[in-house]
């Protein structure tokens, strides 16, 4: 089957620091680099990584190198006129971060760049740094054809009653779910299951009368970025290769964990045999 990945593309500005700058203080910062990202980038080469067939729908400027994304199928991302979007990652000797997008082409993505899904039911698996509507219609045409339907509110906003219900899986992180509300009434709202991201600690899955946590693989962390994004898009891959949630949300932790072993959203991505053999 085939796992559509409906999000943005950045390149990412990666500013090395010896801390994250507090409101009102300078940091000189020990070193740049760039590099492809964005949530939808970043899940779909995870996913084509993995040896998922995968699909983006996206929107880029002129700039945009379609090398980036190898094994991706880009017959959907449109080329505007606007710039690429542009992250700007700052990073510190952790492995922790603080981004700031700069949204670019990934505004301009609409509902009808998103609303159809064709062929046997695959999962849909969106985000939110692109405009609302392009997500709630592909949620809505995604459900309507049978798809199982995956939502990372990511950056966090107040979704419509109607995205919640076209939802089977939501999974924010810590940050994210308290701007959401509590998983009972995300589940009372009609979404299917709410799996809450918890970085070091693992993650939890919620269901009508059921929670249980996961707990997370120990990694020696470079970088966090896009971690969160590997976690996404192998969920994603393993629900669609039939796995159950449960099975599914355990891959995906360890995926999620190796991507964190170098510098970059997509430099460390496991292959499914290396996540199977953890």
């Amino acid at each position: 089957m085939t796992v559509v990945v409906v999000g943005s593309v950045n390149i990412d500005l990666v500013v090395h620091t010896p801390l994250i700058a507090p409101p009102g203080q300078t940091v000189i910062a020990t070193g740049s680099g760039t590099g492809p990202g964005g949530k939808g980038g970043n899940q779909a080469a995870a996913v084509a990584h993995l040896g998922g067939a995968c699909r983006l729908i996206a929107a880029v400027g002129p700039d945009f190198d379609p090398s980036t994304l190898p094994g991706v199928d880009l017959s959907l991302v449109r080329t505007t006129a606007e710039p690429t979007g542009l992250a700007v990652v700052m990073l510190d000797p952790s492995g922790e971060n603080a981004i700031t997008v700069v949204p670019g082409a990934n505004a301009l993505l609409s509902p009808e760049d998103t609303g159809s899904f064709t062929g046997p039911p695959g999962v849909l698996l969106a985000s939110l740094e692109v405009p609302l509507p392009a997500v709630t219609e592909a949620a809505r045409a995604a459900r309507e054809a049978g798809w199982t339907v995956v939502l990372n509110p990511a950056p966090a906003r107040a979704l419509p009653a109607s995205l919640l219900a076209d939802v089977d899986v939501l999974v924010p992180n810590e940050h994210e779910l308290a701007a959401l509300g509590a998983p009972d009434d995300l589940i009372a709202a009609g979404v299917g299951a709410v799996v809450v991201t918890l970085g070091a600690a693992g993650c939890r899955i919620h269901r009508p009368g059921d929670v249980r946590t996961i707990p997370a693989h120990p990694v020696q962390a470079v970088d966090t970025t896009g971690a969160g994004d590997a976690f996404c898009g192998a969920l994603a891959w393993a629900l669609d290769t039939g796995r159950d949630l449960d099975t599914a949300v355990r891959f995906a932790v360890v995926a999620g964990a190796l991507a964190t072993r170098a510098v970059g959203a997509r430099a460390a991505l496991a292959t499914a045999a290396e996540v199977t053999a953890q």
